[in-house]
């Protein structure tokens, strides 16, 4: 299944909210495959 790219003003990515990963209920955490831990999505040409 293919996400749809999302682009945002500030370049902060919309899925982790520019932190990099996700916070696991469990404990632990998971980089944001969206933008592969980096915190900014791509901009829009």
């Amino acid at each position: 299944m293919k996400r749809s790219l999302k682009y945002t003003e500030n370049g902060t990515c919309p899925y982790c909210n520019g932190v990099g990963y996700f916070q696991l209920l469990l404990g632990g955490s998971e980089t944001c495959e969206h933008c592969g831990g980096h915190g900014k999505s791509h901009k829009k040409q």
